[in-house]
């Protein structure tokens, strides 16, 4: 089992190890396995400053749905309700779970085939724990959400674009020595200040430089208080990125994204 913690530390689950993570929409996370599809589950939240919020919402559930009931899985109770439903040839159900405590309040579905076991929505609700968004105790490394992909990416399509524009070269189609070359005269010429905000791009990509020449080496995600960022899985830790870069170019006055690379790999 992988775990998941939602932006922002509201709750936290174990899922499947075969289930990853896809775009859905704001707010709401989806998962599923790729390779022998099972079906899909969501979960979102929804937080209000009612102490009696959650509890509103379970009562609504009850009152809008005639089959709804209340089940135990896990450490919560959860207003359980379902449907079917026929999309071109192929029959569904969509499996409905509404829990919180005090002033949130958590949805899940799992759509499945007709007939299909939601033993597996059921395993990963029993793992589901509620956290105090005000104060969170997370400290933890998980499997990279979709909100550090998202993060990654636009700092390499950011720096891709900057490649182009300023040297008119393409800079997805060259090896690593060449992309590192690049960036670094970007910087040397001046076209690339070293802020907080652009440290943290040319260290995140570097980070993707690494992950796709060496074997073993993944993106992670921190969970650290408020504080959440990816970082890199190697040699049996985890490393920061932008960290160490800042700190290469505090501590030797310069920038050298060669010698930071050589660094990470170390």
């Amino acid at each position: 089992m992988k775990k998941y913690i939602s932006s922002n530390s509201w709750f936290s689950f174990e899922y499947p190890d075969a289930w990853h993570e896809f775009e859905d929409e704001a707010g709401s996370f989806l998962f599923y396995n790729p390779a022998s599809w099972t079906g899909n589950f969501r979960i979102s939240a929804a937080m209000d400053k009612s102490p009696d919020f959650a509890r509103n919402a379970l009562r609504d559930e009850l009152a809008q749905y005639s089959d709804a009931e209340i089940v135990t899985i896990g450490r919560h109770e959860f207003v359980y309700s379902r449907e079917t439903f026929q999309e071109g040839n192929e029959w569904y159900t969509s499996h409905f779970w509404v829990t919180g405590y005090k002033q949130m309040a958590i949805y899940a579905t799992f759509t499945c085939a007709k007939g299909a076991s939601a033993d597996e929505a059921k395993q990963v609700l029993a793992s589901l724990y509620l956290m105090n968004p005000a104060k969170p105790q997370c400290h933890e490394v998980i499997p990279v959400r979709l909100a550090e992909v998202a993060i990654i990416n636009n700092a390499y399509e950011h720096t891709q674009r900057e490649v182009k524009q300023a040297l008119k070269k393409d800079f997805s189609a060259v090896d690593t020595t060449t992309g590192i070359a690049n960036m670094q005269r970007l910087i040397d010429e001046g076209k690339i200040k070293l802020n907080p905000a652009n440290i943290e791009r040319l260290a995140l990509v570097l980070g993707c430089f690494l992950t796709d020449e060496m074997d073993g080496i993944e993106w992670v995600s921190v969970i650290d208080g408020h504080n959440e960022f990816p970082a890199l899985y190697l040699n049996g830790g985890v490393v920061n990125p932008t960290e160490k870069l800042a700190a290469y170019i505090t501590r030797e006055g310069k920038c050298d994204l060669r010698e930071v690379y050589e660094e990470l790999m170390r």
